[in-house]
C-alpha cells in the first residue's frame, strides 16, 4: 500500500511529459491473435446470468433522441456481483468523476487499499497468470511478480492530466467512463455500464451496431441531468472482468492491435497507451466489430474462410509428433478409397460406394475396438430433437472405455502437454483436465431444437445427427464405413480430396443430405479426437487452427457453446478441412 502511495505522489507532484511508446520489438501479433482467442474460449463468462434490453437502434443524426425507454441490463444475476473480480470494479467506481479534470482522490486509504484489492484479486485469476506467462514468453516481461505488479499498476491506476488535474487513468477510461468537457470520449466495459446505469448516472439510447451477447456498440448520456453525451462507444459484453483486463494488458504492452474470436466472432482491441513521465500509462480501449458473421449449423460464413496454410510452429510442431505417434491410422493397403466423380454446387448424385475396400482387421486395435461398440450398442440418439439418454450405467461405461482409451494414446498425451506448455486451464493433472475440462466438453449435452437435450460434441463428429431433412457433424471415416456397410450411405461425389489423407464430399445418410460433409480418411479416430481437442481449446472458435498433415495444408473449424446441461462448455462441432 506504501508503494501505491508514494508512486501516486510522485505523479502528482512532477511535470507530466508525454510521448508515445515505440513499438515492442518482435512480438508476433499472430502469436497475440492466437493466446487470446486461447483466454477468450476458456473465460467463465456470463451469458446465461445476463439479461440484456437491446430495445430500438440509436439516432446518429439526432443524439438527443433516447430511443431505448428502457435499461440496457434488465438482470444481473447476484452470483456475478458477488465474484471478487466485480466487486473490485464496483469498490473502486465511486472514487472516480467522469469529468477528466477532477482530481483523483490518491491521498484517500480507502483508495489505496481497494486499488490494492483490485490488483490482487486480479493477479490471482487465471487469464493474468496465463497473460504474465505469455507476456514474458514474447520477451515484453521478465519473470519478477513484483515488476509484473508495478507494471499494472502504472498501466491502470497511475493518474495523469488530460489538462492540468491529474483527473484520469487506464481503470477511469475503461471501467468508469471518462468526459473531456460535455463528452464522454472513453468507456469499455459492460458491467461498469450495468454499475452506471443502475446507479442512473447513465441513460443507454439505444444500439447502432450489436453482436447479440458478445458485443455492442450504442449511445448514451451520463452525468448530473443526463449532462454529458457519448455519441457513440462499443464495448464487449459477458466477458469476466479478468479476461478484459488481460486482453487489454496484453495489446498495451506489446503494442499491437489483436483480432480476437470471442464465441465465434472476430472483434479487434486496441489499446492505446501514452508514456507519462518515463511510464505507460493506458490511454484508452476501443473495441471494434463488423455485423454477426458466426457459422451456421451449415458452417458458412467465416468458417469456410480459405486460408495459405500459415501454422503456428509449436501446434505444427504437435502435429507432426501425432502422426509419427499415431501407429493405428490405415495404410494405403488396408484402406482404399474410391472419389468418384468431382461435384460443384450439389449436384451430386449416387456415385460407387467411397470405400471400396477396409481391412477389418484393423478394428482389433483397442480404439477402434471401444468406439465400434458405442456404434453397435446404439447409444446415441440421432434425431436432435429427442433428449438423448442419461449418461448412467452401461451407456456410461461404454463412453468412459472409448474415453480413457482415447485420452491413453500416445496422441493425446502429446496434446495434452501442448495444452499445459500454453498454461490450459485445470492442466496440472490429466485426471483432473479430463474430469473438469474434457468430459463436459465432448459428453456435455445441449440443444440444436430449442429444448430437449439432444446433442453432445461427441454425438456430433463422432457418430452424426440429423435435423430435419439434413444431416449434422458426422466427421468420422469409422462411423461413415460402419453406416456404409449397413447399407444406410449413399455417397454423390466429392468436391476436393488430398490424396486419402482427407476429403470433402457430399453424400445422404437413411435419407438425410449432407450437402458438404468431410472428415480425414487417413488418421486413426485418436488423432482427430486429440487434435480436435486442441484446436478447439488452445485456437478459439472459428477458422483459427492451421497447420499441415504429411505436407498437406490442414484448417480445423471448431466452435463451442455452453452446455445445457450445466457442466460447462461444449463442443459444438470441430471438423477439418483440405485447403
Amino acid at each position: 500500500m506504501m508503494i501505491l502511495r508514494s508512486c501516486t505522489l510522485i505523479l502528482a507532484t512532477a511535470v507530466l511529459v508525454y510521448s508515445f511508446p515505440k513499438p515492442v520489438q518482435n512480438v508476433d501479433l499472430a502469436a497475440v491473435n492466437t493466446f487470446l482467442s486461447s483466454l477468450a474460449a476458456s473465460d467463465k463468462r456470463t451469458d446465461s446470468l445476463v439479461t440484456l434490453n437491446y430495445q430500438n437502434m440509436a439516432s446518429k443524426k439526432n443524439p438527443d433522441h433516447d430511443n431505448a425507454k428502457d435499461n440496457l441490463f434488465t438482470k444481473v444475476d447476484n452470483s456475478v456481483m458477488e465474484t471478487a473480480t466485480y466487486l473490485c470494479i464496483a469498490n473502486l467506481q465511486p472514487y472516480f468523476q467522469l469529468d477528466s479534470d477532477t482530481a483523483i482522490s490518491t491521498d484517500d486509504s480507502n483508495y489505496a487499499t481497494a486499488v490494492d484489492s483490485f490488483l490482487t484479486n486480479f493477479m490471482n485469476t487465471d487469464a493474468v497468470k496465463q497473460a504474465f506467462t505469455f507476456l514474458q514468453a514474447q520477451g515484453v516481461l521478465t519473470n519478477d511478480i513484483s515488476a509484473f505488479h508495478q507494471k499494472l499498476y502504472n498501466l491502470w491506476f497511475a493518474p495523469y492530466a488530460r489538462n492540468q488535474v491529474a483527473g484520469t487513468n487506464g481503470f477511469k477510461v475503461v471501467f468508469n467512463g471518462e468526459a473531456n468537457g460535455k463528452t464522454i470520449n472513453r468507456f469499455a466495459n459492460w458491467y461498469g455500464f450495468y454499475l452506471q446505469e443502475a446507479a442512473n448516472i447513465f441513460n443507454y439510447h439505444g444500439w447502432f451496431t450489436k453482436i447479440n451477447g458478445i458485443a455492442i456498440d450504442l449511445q448514451f448520456v451520463g452525468g448530473p441531468s443526463d449532462a454529458d453525451e457519448d455519441l457513440e462507444t462499443s464495448f464487449l459484453l459477458n466477458t469476466s472482468p479478468e479476461f478484459e483486463f488481460a486482453a487489454y494488458t496484453v495489446a498495451a504492452l506489446t503494442n499491437t492491435q489483436p483480432t480476437v474470436v470471442i464465441q465465434g466472432e472476430n472483434v479487434d482491441i486496441q489499446a492505446a497507451t501514452l508514456t507519462v513521465n518515463g511510464i505507460t500509462v493506458l490511454d484508452k480501449v476501443v473495441i471494434s466489430f463488423g455485423e454477426s458473421n458466426k457459422a451456421t449449423t451449415k458452417h458458412t460464413g467465416s468458417a469456410t474462410t480459405k486460408h495459405n496454410g500459415a501454422t503456428d510452429a509449436a501446434l505444427q510442431t504437435l502435429v507432426d509428433k501425432m502422426w509419427a505417434e499415431d501407429q493405428d491410422r490405415p495404410t494405403a493397403a488396408q484402406v482404399t478409397m474410391n472419389w468418384g466423380a468431382h461435384i460443384s454446387g450439389k449436384s451430386g448424385s449416387k456415385q460407387s460406394n467411397l470405400f471400396s475396400t477396409v481391412d477389418e482387421s484393423i478394428f482389433n486395435k483397442k480404439q477402434y475396438a471401444d468406439l465400434i461398440t458405442t456404434y453397435t450398442q446404439n447409444l446415441l440418439t440421432a434425431d436432435v430433437c429427442k433428449a438423448e439418454p442419461a449418461m448412467s450405467g452401461f451407456r456410461k461405461q461404454y463412453f468412459q472405455q472409448v474415453f480413457d482409451t482415447f485420452t491413453a494414446t500416445p496422441m493425446f498425451t502429446s496434446a495434452f502437454a501442448y495444452l499445459q506448455s500454453i498454461n490450459y486451464k485445470e492442466t496440472s493433472s490429466l485426471a483432473n483436465f479430463k474430469t473438469k475440462v474434457l468430459w463436459p466438453l465432448w459428453f456435455g449435452t445441449y440443444s440444436r431444437c430449442k429444448g430437449p437435450l439432444g446433442s453432445s460434441g461427441w454425438e456430433h463428429v463422432f457418430s452424426g445427427e440429423i435435423k430435419g431433412n439434413g444431416v449434422d457433424g458426422q466427421h468420422d471415416w469409422t462411423r461413415y464405413y460402419m453406416e456404409q456397410k449397413a447399407d444406410h450411405m449413399v455417397y454423390e461425389g466429392y468436391y476436393s480430396h488430398d490424396e486419402n489423407l482427407i476429403g470433402t464430399f457430399q453424400y445422404q445418410w437413411n435419407g438425410a443430405t449432407k450437402p458438404t460433409g468431410g472428415f480425414f480418411t487417413g488418421t486413426s479416430p485418436a488423432f482427430d479426437f486429440s487434435i480436435f481437442t486442441v484446436c478447439t481449446l488452445a485456437h478459439g472458435n472459428g477458422a483459427n487452427c492451421h497447420f499441415k498433415v504429411n505436407n498437406f495444408p490442414i484448417t480445423v473449424v471448431s466452435y463451442t457453446q455452453a452446455c445445457g446441461d450445466g457442466s460447462g462448455t461444449c463442443l459444438a462441432t470441430s471438423y477439418p478441412e483440405n485447403q
